[in-house]
């Protein structure tokens, strides 16, 4: 069932009173009989009914015919018969008292089938009217270590059992691959739920409930797609705020990755740089890889977050030590500087003149000295996680590199059998495999745990003023999204304080002549049509016009243009030349699960090929737009890269921030925006829109300016 706030009953989901197994078969290979074996090798101590209407028996137990003969109500219904028959026997579950269900059939609207999306929306409408907690479709069910419960048809899976580690999947495959992951390190997964098409209980619902688990310390999900990104942001940054740590790996760095999750879940999923920003902003650490999110698991199982992400490394060599130091440079690590204090309590430990980060004992130190090293080392303020780069003994008889692993022990894998038993002997000090994976790993949970959560909502109400509404008509007239002209487009910039380069739109070419005069020359003519959104590309522009002369010719150059295309010409935009700056691009994406995003790169036609961009959501501040430039290459150029001079970032940074708020009030009527070039000029002399375009959509039925649900 739902509470009142419209959580799932996720206890009641993990930890069933009983189990029907409807479907049940003998035959070699079932599911059914294996999530039967699995239920009996955990010790499940509730009922296990399986259910055919063609059996008597089946595994030498009865077998009933139906939910209504049970001997008592069933709790959790696990279905492993096919689409067509699964709503059906969810429906009579729930009538004789079913709390919860694993629906294993795929055939409910995956790979944009629209002969299955009606099943999907009536499967939907059930689950939301009944309350009835179900996993799947198209999913490999669940597993809970304080019950004993599973319902995961898979003969090799590893037994749960308590611990700080949860896994939310949507690939079922994956969540197993991932348990026995995990289990190689060491560790036992407590909780694991593979969500399939997310149709029934989501990602966010699983989070929301293991926020609240006062024994779970980290949460590793492996995501495809956010059918809800308002409750799966809020339920991450509940997590976080309670001391759980999310990490998420989440597809959708490329096209190829972004089809495969449309066949696979029956979503499409959204960019990973949009979904990044937005995560970040609840806390979640993401990760590239499984492989990095397993070791992320490690770190944090084992050990809180860190204060922040200065990172200390020290290492018994020199070679290591530089390896080290150009591996922390790929990853992004933030080595800390060391203050003056720390630097010589270091170089008196180690008996040296002078010592830097990373550190180099040169040796194998004495257990006293090696202690007095991590100590000055985790005690200074600059340093909030220190890496030790050690091996485990593969032989007895090393006793001194023994004994300073049981100093690391004290101070806060595939091993041969002297090396686990000295890891065993340390359970609270995290052990990351691999030097490269180590410090990547360890700069994301860094990052993280210095970032500040966003305190307000990720996705803002439609904005209601003059002007807001005024342009909601406009869109409400659309049947799709359509573009509008450069002059309209600017309109609505203007308003939202974005500046403009001094220009006027015209009729008639002696009106051209005037405001060329009054504007001064040089001046740049551009032909006004709404069917052309991209205009130099079809000659529509003209710049470099330097006389009246050149006003008259070129005005009606751009008429004979437009006729030739068969174009209507609304007008000709007569506007300042600008090009004392650099081109940059900014704007607004609509993401297909995040919804409107800001954008901000190299401008001109460069930002398609080098596709030198950052995001950040709507509600950044100026300093998100500061770090939006920074983590560009244009942003270098605006640094003053090479003695050129500095570029106006103040002006920039105001006005992303303008952008990010036009993408909050009008989110759910904006397509796009592409302002492209904006032109940064020098220091104190502003930021301008040389050319903009805004395409505007018909607006959404939902209030909230982020996406609508895309699962069919």
């Amino acid at each position: 069932m739902r509470t009142d706030s419209g959580k799932r009953d996720i206890e009641g989901l993990l930890n069933p009173r009983n189990v029907a197994l409807v479907g049940a078969s003998d035959r070699d290979g079932h599911w059914s009989r294996r999530v039967w074996d699995n239920l009996r090798r955990f010790r499940f101590n509730g009922g296990v009914f399986p259910i055919n209407p063609n059996r008597a028996d089946v595994w030498g137990r009865p077998c009933f015919a139906s939910v209504e003969t049970l001997p008592e109500p069933p709790d959790h219904l696990a279905i492993f018969t096919p689409a067509d028959t699964a709503l059906d026997l969810l429906r009579r579950g729930a009538a004789a008292g079913a709390r919860s269900a694993t629906i294993y059939a795929a055939g409910f609207g995956e790979g944009g089938s629209r002969d299955r999306a009606g099943l999907a929306r009536e499967l939907r409408a059930f689950l939301n009217d009944s309350g009835l907690t179900a996993v799947g479709p198209n999913c490999m069910g669940v597993g809970s270590g304080k019950s004993g419960f599973t319902t995961i048809p898979d003969e090799t899976l590893q037994e749960f059992a308590p611990s700080p580690i949860a896994v939310v999947s949507q690939s079922g495959a994956m969540s197993t691959s991932i348990n026995r992951a995990i289990n190689a390190l060491g560790h036992k997964v407590a909780l694991l739920v593979s969500c399939g098409n997310q149709i029934g209980c989501k990602a966010s619902d699983v989070i929301d409930y293991c926020a609240d688990q006062s024994d779970l310390r980290v949460i590793l999900c492996y995501i495809e797609s956010v059918p809800d990104p308002d409750r799966f942001l809020d339920a991450a940054r509940h997590a976080r705020q309670n001391g759980k740590a999310v990490v998420a790996v989440k597809i959708g760095g490329s096209e190829a990755a972004r089809a495969s999750a449309l066949a696979h879940t029956g979503a499409l999923a959204g960019s990973s740089a949009v979904f990044e920003v937005f995560a970040s902003a609840a806390g979640i650490i993401r990760l590239n890889s499984l492989e990095d999110a397993v070791e992320a698991v490690e770190f944090l199982a084992r050990s809180p977050l860190p204060r922040g992400d200065g990172m200390a490394l020290m290492s018994i060599s020199g070679a290591l030590r530089s390896l080290m130091t150009e591996a922390a440079d790929r990853a992004g690590a933030r080595l800390a500087r060391f203050s003056a204090g720390t630097r010589k309590a270091l170089a008196d430990a180690l008996g040296v003149a002078d010592v830097d980060n990373p550190v180099d004992t040169k040796r194998t130190l004495p257990s006293e000295q090696y202690a007095s090293c991590l100590k000055i080392l985790t005690n200074a303020p600059e340093v909030d996680l220190l890496l030790v780069a050690e091996e485990f003994p593969l032989v007895e008889g090393v006793e001194r590199r023994v004994a300073n692993l049981g100093v690391l022990r004290d101070v806060t894998l595939d091993l041969s059998d002297c090396g686990r038993r000295v890891r065993d002997g340390m359970p609270h000090v995290p052990v990351l495999r691999e030097t490269e994976k180590a410090l990547r790993v360890a700069q994301a949970i860094g990052k993280a745990a210095a970032r500040p959560l966003h305190a307000g909502d990720f996705f803002a109400s439609r904005a209601h003023s003059e002007l807001a509404q005024r342009w909601r008509k406009r869109a409400a007239g659309l049947a799709r999204p359509t573009a509008l002209n450069e002059v309209e487009s600017k309109q609505l910039l203007h308003a939202y304080g974005i500046a403009l380069p001094a220009e006027r739109c015209v009729e008639a070419v002696a009106d051209a002549a005037r405001a060329a005069r009054d504007i001064g020359f040089p001046v740049v003519l551009k032909a006004v049509c709404d069917t052309i959104p991209h205009k130099s590309d079809v000659g529509l522009v003209i710049l470099n016009i330097r006389d009246v002369d050149a006003v008259r010719d070129g005005a009606a150059k751009l008429a004979a243009r437009c006729h030739a295309l068969g174009v209507r010409l609304d007008g000709i935009l007569v506007a300042q030349q600008m090009s004392d700056g650099i081109e940059t691009a900014l704007g607004i994406a609509r993401d297909p699960e995040m919804g409107p995003v800001v954008m901000f790169g190299m401008g001109g036609t460069w930002i398609e090929l080098f596709k030198d961009v950052s995001f950040a959501p709507p509600f950044l501040d100026h300093a998100q737009a500061a770090a939006m430039i920074k983590a560009t290459r244009v942003g270098r150029l605006l640094d003053g890269y090479r003695g050129g001079g500095p570029g106006d970032c103040a002006a920039l940074g105001d006005a992303l921030v303008k952008i990010g708020r036009l993408a909050s009030d009008l989110g759910d009527i904006i397509e796009a925006v592409d302002i492209n070039p904006f032109l940064v000029r020098r220091r104190s002399e502003g930021a301008f829109a040389l050319d903009a375009l805004v395409v505007l959509r018909p607006p959404e039925e939902s209030a909230p300016s982020g996406p609508r649900s895309n699962v069919p």
